[in-house]
């Protein structure tokens, strides 16, 4: 008799009418509906025999037997296993014996990956029923990803940073990070990103993972990790994170330097690198390419690439939350744009795909219109390191509630600023109608609000001159295709 229970990496949750499993190890999931979602239910990280969990999902069903759904459910159970959603195993130990792992030397090769104004097919990538999941959504929002700023304390100084430097003094209590975190986990949140500022500038950053462990979710830390200890390189082996991603500007210490502004952070950040990938913890590397790196960042690339974990670059930089500007004097110029999207589709699988797809995807003006911007009040939110809902990461200009105020299941349902942004599509910029280029940009609704003063239907130029190269390079890429 078959022991069967959820993988280390497996992660299972109730989304309106499907029952839903993830994956962090593959970034593969699946949704069930009808006895499909009352199977996965039953599923926990202890082993259960075949005959317990069939009793289990039995007493959901009116006037069935185990025997009427054992086939079925054995079928979906295996089906699971093959696909590393679940271990299986006579005994309960067979079942340890056989958990997932992820593995740099079992891990195939990652390819460059580039995040330009869009990036085609993400959805699909990355995850398989994305799209299920957000015509449920839309139809009854709930808080599917939230990030924590868990304190806004940095030992860097990035001279992109969207948080002006002198407001980085707040820092969010760990009685009330783990009640946030509580609250979460009643609300049936699955993935649970943690940052800063710097994470682990928090005193309390070892009780902050154990306790996201505890609750079950699936954890990505973003850091500059130049703070690691081999401690606290245990306690994520521990806890087991989906990701943790970092930024490493260049393999140059003079550029990455400059950059973060505090000498000696490159070195530090690739010996973390390097005992995170030896101790088998995912990790991406995050490249933004800006004027000091223009010439440099392919080095990261190659950097990732040849310790085969993953690493994106893009080049949308944003203003900072109080509307300043400064930051973007490290903005790439149109020219040195065209010049990276001209990389972009010449070494990006992703756009490559795009740019052979025959013919390009076009949606209709009306098609277009209705389109929401992204998942921002239907699945998705941020709370700051000083208690403050906000619609997503950096922007901090639209507070939506205070968790040291009111219960998060109060603010993301009675909030008028997030009820608002659940109402809107992409309608509401009108001169995006007719752009010839709308299908080669994401409009961002706080890229526009902090770069146009709190506007976020009001496109700023840069935006869509960078749209536009997107478009032209993208067509002359496939007009030589068919050469």
């Amino acid at each position: 008799m078959p022991y069967y229970r959820l993988s280390r990496d497996s992660f299972v949750r109730s989304i309106g009418e499907f029952g839903y499993i993830y994956s962090q190890l593959t970034k593969h999931d699946r949704t069930y509906t009808d006895s499909g979602r009352i199977f996965l239910n039953t599923l926990t990280r202890e082993p259960q025999s075949l005959d317990s969990l069939v009793s289990k999902a039995c007493s959901q069903f009116d006037g069935a037997t185990p025997q009427d759904i054992q086939d079925d459910f054995k079928e979906i159970m295996d089906s699971l296993v093959a696909d590393s959603y679940l271990v299986s195993g006579k005994t309960a130990e067979e079942c340890a014996s056989k958990d997932t792992y992820f593995s740099y030397a079992e891990n195939p090769k990652t390819s460059f990956t580039y995040n330009a104004m869009q990036n085609p097919d993400d959805n699909k990538k990355y995850k398989d029923s994305q799209e299920y999941l957000f015509d449920e959504y839309l139809k009854k929002p709930a808080i599917h990803d939230c990030q924590i700023e868990v304190n806004n304390h940095c030992n860097e100084r990035c001279i992109h940073c969207y948080i002006p430097h002198e407001l980085k003094n707040d820092r969010m209590p760990y009685e009330l990070l783990a009640n946030v975190m509580e609250q979460l986990h009643e609300a049936g949140t699955l993935d649970l990103t943690l940052s800063g500022g710097e994470f682990f500038c928090h005193p309390d950053a070892e009780r902050i993972l154990r306790r996201a462990r505890e609750l079950d979710f699936s954890v990505t830390i973003l850091s500059n990790i130049t703070l690691l200890t081999p401690h606290m390189i245990d306690v994520l082996k521990e806890i087991n994170p989906g990701l943790v991603q970092t930024s490493l500007y260049s393999v140059y210490p003079e550029e990455h330097d400059h950059i973060t502004q505090l000498k000696g952070s490159c070195e530090k950040t690739k010996a973390s690198i390097e005992a995170l990938i030896a101790a088998n913890i995912p990790v991406q590397i995050s490249c933004p390419v800006m004027h000091t790196n223009f010439k440099s960042y392919k080095k990261v690339l190659e950097y990732a690439h040849e310790r085969n974990c993953k690493a994106q670059t893009d080049f949308v930089m944003m203003a900072r939350f109080d509307f300043t500007k400064d930051n973007l004097a490290e903005r790439l110029t149109m020219a040195e744009t065209e010049e990276l999207l001209k990389d972009i589709v010449k070494f990006d699988q992703d756009y490559i795909d795009f740019v052979e797809e025959t013919p390009v995807p076009q949606l209709s003006r009306e098609e277009w219109g209705k389109q929401s911007f992204c998942g921002v009040g239907l699945d998705k939110m941020c709370i700051a390191a000083n208690g403050i809902v906000y619609p997503c990461s950096g922007w901090q200009g639209m507070p939506c509630g205070n968790v040291r105020e009111q219960p998060i299941k109060d603010i993301w349902e009675k909030s008028p600023q997030l009820n608002k942004l659940r109402k809107l599509t992409k309608s509401a910029i009108p001169q995006c109608y007719d752009c010839e280029d709308r299908q080669y940009c994401s409009p961002c609704l706080v890229r526009n609000f902090n770069e146009s003063g709190g506007d976020y239907t009001k496109v700023a130029k840069h935006f869509c001159a960078a749209s536009h190269m997107n478009r032209v390079v993208v067509e002359e890429a496939k007009a030589k295709t068919k050469l």
